[in-house]
């Protein structure tokens, strides 16, 4: 591998210690057989990460400590390493990465579903950010394959929320979203922001968000045609209202909020889908099953992007999804602390760190 430009050492933030971030400096990795080393330019910080930080899955997520956290990111090519000579890449191309890569041989990953490989504590299966080293730092290696090109267009913030927007497309996709569907959409953080986005574009005509404060308010500005405060209206109520009794014809919940399960199901029409993309930590949910039986409700997890990242960039190239909104609080690495904590505080949507 070229290391022209490259150094021996990079800034990183590195969770050492359950509920904290230090930053640190640690060698630059080294681009193996099919890899490439990739120069970080923005990452955002979620609510998984804040689990993660918080120790909620500690042996997990991550298996041990010192680790490097960070999923959502986008960034250029910086050295591409052995056999990569065929990948399409150069140095300098701008790329986002998924965060999974499949041990390519399981049948869940030989059916293209890599995102639920069978084999995630065996080598060859990489969560990145979860299991193996995120990018929350200058520098950050990955397999050429997972790595998808985007266009100029794309500013570097914005293509930091590739990642949760192609769980979205997923997400509909799994739903078999269609024309003229009404929905509704639990939680109006980047997830459910991101989901009403690209519901609208998947042919929803109608999108009611359920949440409160500022984030709600912003839902109504990118498109939301029905807006539900649930401090002050019951949601299960509301969204029926709203659909004139029938419930909507699919749920998402991205709330990661284990009540809210109960009220997606509730709020859907027979024969309808809940779409679950939020994770809760470990806590459980109630299941109304006389309902989820008699109304013939189909319950979907929604687990990362399989195949839906370059949909997601073309939406984004395309202006269909805006992201001006949603990425107004940026930091320097050096800063990641307070990035941290104004997530932590509900006062950012998604905090970008940029290096």
């Amino acid at each position: 591998m070229s290391d022209a430009g490259i150094p021996a050492l990079m800034q990183a933030a590195v969770l050492r210690t359950f509920g904290r971030l230090e930053l640190e400096e640690v060698p630059v990795p080294v681009a193996g057989p099919g890899e490439v080393l990739c120069r970080v330019r923005a990452c955002g910080i979620c609510g998984t990460d804040l689990k993660i930080v918080q120790g909620a899955y500690k042996g997990t997520w991550p298996p041990e400590l010192p680790f490097i956290i960070g999923h959502e990111w986008s960034g250029e090519v910086a050295a591409l390493g052995p056999g990569t000579g065929r990948s399409g890449l150069a140095v300098g191309d701008r790329i986002v990465a998924e965060n999974h890569t499949g041990c390519g041989e399981c049948p869940m990953c030989r059916s293209g579903r890599y995102n639920l490989c069978e084999r995630v504590r065996e080598p060859g299966f990489r969560l990145y950010g979860h299991t193996a080293p995120g990018a929350l730092a200058e520098y950050a290696v990955r397999p050429a394959t997972a790595l998808h090109k985007v266009p100029p267009q794309v500013s570097n913030a914005a293509a930091a929320l590739v990642n949760q927007g192609a769980l979205t497309v997923h997400a509909a996709r799994r739903a078999a979203l269609g024309p003229g569907a009404a929905v509704a959409v639990f939680g109006p953080g980047l997830l459910g922001l991101l989901m009403l986005q690209v519901a609208r574009a998947a042919g929803a005509t109608q999108v009611i968000m359920v949440g409160r404060g500022q984030r709600l308010a912003t839902a109504g500005e990118l498109g939301s045609t029905d807006l539900v405060d649930y401090e002050h209206a019951d949601p299960v109520a509301a969204i029926r209202a709203a659909t004139g009794g029938r419930g909507a014809d699919c749920v998402f919940d991205c709330s990661g909020s284990p009540p809210v399960v109960a009220q997606a199901l509730r709020s859907v029409r027979r024969g309808g889908k809940v779409a679950l993309l939020g994770l809760a930590g470990g806590q459980t949910a109630e299941l109304p099953v006389d309902a989820v039986t008699l109304d013939e409700l189909d319950v979907l997890g929604v687990r990362s992007s399989p195949g839906a990242y370059p949909a997601m960039i073309s939406l984004l190239a395309a202006g269909v999804v805006s992201t001006d909104p949603l990425t107004s609080h940026q930091y320097p690495l050096s800063d990641v602390a307070t990035a941290y904590t104004m997530l932590e505080r509900r006062e950012a949507i998604r905090p970008i760190v940029t290096m």
